[in-house]
């Protein structure tokens, strides 16, 4: 069963070239078995590249505890640069989610990724009661990102601070947490904890793109917004009130590999 271990600035996924529908989708359990880390490939979650008939390919993503995501915007850029090394698509490509079209440019290492526009954007959520975080706003893009603003986001205890918000009553579903610190007028550093995930990653991209859309309606920062995270930058940039908006970024193809443990399937 042979995979592809693809990266987004640490945000790592297992990528399957699912073209002969090897995978039906169902396989819930056994993304969840692989992505776990130190008995088997570990990962974020597993990617499936598809075939479709209204753009140059189908993409399905997995979180690591097996649930559906419906958008990754590091996940989308990965399978981008595969599709685009593997010859299965040109460097200025579009791809499927759930019906949905989007489109991306890659330019050697780097991929720009038109997002969805977002929505049920508010600055109004959550009360906030620890002293050194502030209430930032809600944004959906794709999948649903609280910001919560501090002026020291390597203090934060992100996985007991961000499980707790993941789960709070206010999200019928849950949400994704990022913590942002303001650098200055057009760079923020970010963590996130990613729903799905259950845990802080790397870097996420949708998580980039919620902080910055936030950053400039509550502190007032301009485009283009450089998102710094553990590991990595990405570049945020939109026109026209949001309704067109970036993620730009780099892209790895890490190792290929096969998995042999049939006990696994």
């Amino acid at each position: 069963m042979k995979f592809t271990k693809v990266s987004g600035l640490g945000n790592d996924f297992i990528l399957f070239d699912n073209r002969n529908l090897n995978f039906s989708g169902e396989e819930r359990e056994f993304f969840s078995k692989i992505c776990q880390r130190r008995i088997s490939v570990g990962a974020d979650g597993v990617i499936l590249l598809e075939k479709s008939q209204k753009a140059d390919f189908k993409y399905r993503h997995f979180n690591s505890d097996g649930s559906l995501a419906e958008m990754c915007g590091n996940g989308a850029r990965t399978i981008c640069y595969y599709a685009v090394k593997n010859r299965i698509a040109p460097s200025k490509l579009s791809f499927e989610v759930e019906g949905v079209i989007y489109e991306a440019v890659v330019s050697q290492n780097r991929v720009t990724l038109k997002m969805p526009p977002p929505t049920q954007i508010s600055t109004q959520t959550v009360q906030v009661y620890e002293s050194f975080l502030e209430a930032g706003g809600f944004v959906r893009i794709g999948v649903p990102h609280l910001v919560l603003f501090t002026n020291e986001v390597d203090q934060v205890d992100v996985f007991q601070i961000g499980r707790h918000y993941r789960h709070h009553p206010y999200f019928k579903y849950g949400t994704n947490v990022n913590f942002v610190q303001v650098i200055d007028k057009q760079t923020i550093k970010i963590r996130t904890y990613e729903r799905g995930v259950e845990s802080e990653t790397l870097a996420c991209g949708t998580g980039a793109t919620s902080s910055a859309i936030i950053s400039q309606l509550v502190k007032k920062i301009f485009p283009p917004v450089t998102v710094r995270m553990p590991g990595g930058n990405l570049v945020v940039n939109w026109e026209s009130e949001f309704q067109t908006v970036f993620l730009e970024g780099e892209a790895a193809i890490v190792y290929n590999g096969e998995l042999i443990n049939p006990e696994f399937k």
